[in-house]
């Protein structure tokens, strides 16, 4: 009898410990890959890209090389929606500072008439405000003095548009020719660096355009420069689709 009681507990306490291991494996909680937990956290989805409609709510502001990805856009309207730009061919962060009667100013050209950065990104009520700028700045008044007007024109956009997104992209590079002793990519990444380092601060999005568009040394390479003979910084419209490609992952 002691043996069959025995015999009957062993069998209890095996089926007890079978059971706790299944109700413990069924009620453990979903482990979280690291990257879905940064994106929870950030608001950033990063696992999969964007659609072109998503840009249907982006201002893109920026020089003669956001300009002519307006050019692109606007031939292949596959690429980033609906998106508006807001561009000048010398626009910089400083110069977007100065006032409309300055006679030196430069500032985008909208429905007859050039207007504010700021005025462009309210007039829009569009919310995700992608900038890049610098490239007009950085030769004139330094890597400090590019990123002291950047801070100034994001202030000003947000006391218009409150609620607005910042996407700040990098500076792009040259082609290796192309650099001068006052503007060249060992300057352009110590902009860029600054620009990420104000965007981890202030929890902006920081797109690193430059990196994308790169060789393994750096610079631009020739076949994705659309004047590789003069300024050695423009884009033609591959690297116009890769910066498409890369947005679309990484806003």
């Amino acid at each position: 009898m002691k043996k069959f009681l025995a015999i009957v507990l062993t069998l209890l306490l095996c089926t007890a410990v079978l059971l706790t291991g299944c109700k413990s494996e069924k009620s453990a909680p979903t482990e979280v890959q690291p990257a879905t937990a940064a994106a929870t956290e950030s608001g950033y989805d990063t696992t999969s890209p964007k659609s072109a409609e998503w840009f249907d709510s982006a201002v893109f502001v920026g020089d003669s090389v956001t300009l002519k990805l307006d050019y692109y856009c606007q031939e292949n309207p596959e690429a980033l929606g609906k998106a508006s730009f807001y561009c000048a061919g010398s626009l910089g962060y400083t110069n977007a500072l100065w006032a409309l009667d300055n006679p030196e100013a430069v500032h985008p050209f909208y429905e007859g008439s050039n207007h504010l950065v700021e005025d462009c990104v309210e007039i829009t009520g569009k919310k995700n405000i992608f900038i890049m700028l610098g490239m007009n700045d950085i030769g004139l008044y330094g890597t400090d003095g590019a990123m002291n007007s950047c801070k100034q024109v994001v202030a000003k956009i947000l006391e218009k548009a409150p609620d607005a997104h910042i996407y700040l992209q990098t500076v792009t590079p040259m082609i290796e020719s192309a650099q001068l002793e006052s503007f060249n990519n060992t300057l352009v990444k110590e902009f860029n660096g600054k620009l990420k380092a104000y965007c981890d601060e202030k929890g902006y999005r920081y797109l690193d355009v430059y990196s994308a568009l790169a060789d393994d040394k750096g610079n631009l390479p020739k076949e994705l420069c659309s004047d590789p003979d003069n300024m050695g910084l423009h884009f033609n419209d591959t690297s116009c689709q890769m910066w498409v490609d890369y947005l679309k992952k990484n806003a």
